[in-house]
């Protein structure tokens, strides 16, 4: 063998060998979404859940107060009580997001209601299937990190575009220690973040989400109260959200 050819060899050997424990440590989709329904049911998320919330945008004081109410199988609502007097209701039917505005349908709402119910998928297979309906390709798995936490993200990602502008996949990110979401992206630019989780009452859940839009000032919902729901699944439909005001009172306690 010429001296050129063992070069040749040795580098694609070394290579092999610094990719084999890079491959290793990445779990495959379907045993990372099983550990993730894990630590849902673990944490006491896997059934309908209230959150009490507050609503602020940039670094401003509250500017509404809310109560969210999301249901495992893709479905969520959210009621945001103005301080100017107006309601706002957001509906998330799978991947599909509408909002009103004192009973009027909004053209081009804020993306203000998370999909909280991936963080309470009961299984993986659920959670695949919930994947599969918010636009994420739940079968590949990548490394990344979250701020400065290192992640497993279902979906994939891309490399940040020349100068620094970053494209998006829609994708999971997921704690490689906790297996908590941490992070969900959509594919047109809006970015979930989902901090610590506090304890409400027996069950663990994010003490806070962060909506960033690009262009826009960021939101962030605070978490003040987490609650079992007593929610079927009528109460997530388009007659709630065009209900005129004032608002009826929740049904869910």
């Amino acid at each position: 063998m010429r001296p050129r050819e063992k070069c040749g060899l040795a580098l694609v050997v070394v290579l092999g060998l610094l990719a084999a424990p890079a491959a290793a440590v990445i779990p495959n989709a379907q045993k990372l979404a099983d550990a993730v329904a894990r630590t849902n049911r673990a944490q006491g998320r896997s059934g309908p859940l209230l959150f009490d919330v507050t609503l602020r945008i940039g670094d401003s004081p509250p500017l509404a107060t809310g109560v969210l109410a999301s249901h495992p199988t893709g479905l969520a609502r959210l009621e945001l009580r103005s301080n100017q007097g107006f309601v706002e209701r957001h509906l998330l039917q799978g991947s599909e997001y509408r909002a009103s505005r004192d009973g009027q349908l909004l053209r081009s709402p804020r993306p203000f209601l998370p999909p909280l119910f991936l963080l309470q998928a009961v299984s993986g297979a659920a959670l695949r299937a919930a994947l599969s309906s918010y636009g994420v390709s739940a079968g590949e798995v990548v490394l990344g990190l979250a701020d400065d936490r290192d992640c497993y993200v279902l979906g994939g990602r891309l490399p940040r575009a020349t100068g620094g502008e970053e494209r998006r996949l829609p994708s999971l990110w997921i704690d490689m220690e906790t297996y908590e979401v941490v992070r969900v992206d959509r594919q047109d630019g809006v970015r979930f973040r989902f901090g610590p989780p506090g304890s409400f009452d027996g069950i663990r859940a994010p003490s806070w989400i962060a909506i960033e839009v690009q262009g826009q000032m960021p939101v962030q919902l605070d978490v003040v109260r987490v609650a079992p729901a007593n929610a079927p699944a009528a109460a997530f439909g388009i007659d709630w959200l065009l209900a005129p005001q004032p608002a009826p009172a929740p049904v869910f306690r």
